[in-house]
């Protein structure tokens, strides 16, 4: 991994390509079924996030705006071929220092059981997901949070 990290909102055309891709792929080829929240893509409240190494895209992340400055993680994935490699971690924290920066207090998300112990090497703690348009995850999910604001 090198220091030409940036995390971009989507915007260009490859971009969202990725994280169609991504989305697919990582998430939707496993239920199996099409990406139902294809909408979120023109919906304000909702970013959709990529994060390039230099020119190469490895990692998509959908991110939401929920009210009272939190912020929810719908998705986040680092492309098979990268992970491994601490992208993951660098990602994660991008996404809350990009979400720091526009106003947000605290993150939110519902971790498998398998990423449970990542999110809590990055200070996540297990919290109310409370999400305000009543979407249920899956029972095994395990809500966890962190405070941006210190």
């Amino acid at each position: 991994m090198t220091n030409a990290l940036k995390l971009v909102q989507c915007t260009q055309a490859h971009e969202w390509d990725a994280a169609k891709r991504m989305r697919q792929k990582y998430f939707f080829d496993n239920v199996p079924m099409q990406d139902p929240y294809t909408w979120t893509f023109n919906d304000p409240k909702h970013f959709h996030v990529v994060l390039y190494n230099n020119t190469t895209i490895v990692g998509y992340a959908h991110l939401q705006r929920w009210p009272e400055s939190r912020a929810a993680l719908r998705i986040l994935v680092i492309d098979i071929q990268f992970r491994n490699q601490g992208y993951g971690g660098k990602f994660l924290e991008l996404c809350e220092q990009w979400l720091q920066q526009k106003g947000f207090k605290s993150i939110h998300t519902e971790s498998s059981a398998q990423a449970y112990s990542f999110y809590k090497q990055y200070g996540y703690q297990e919290m109310p997901f409370n999400d305000p348009d009543g979407y249920v995850g899956d029972p095994q999910d395990i809500p966890m949070g962190k405070i941006l604001i210190y």
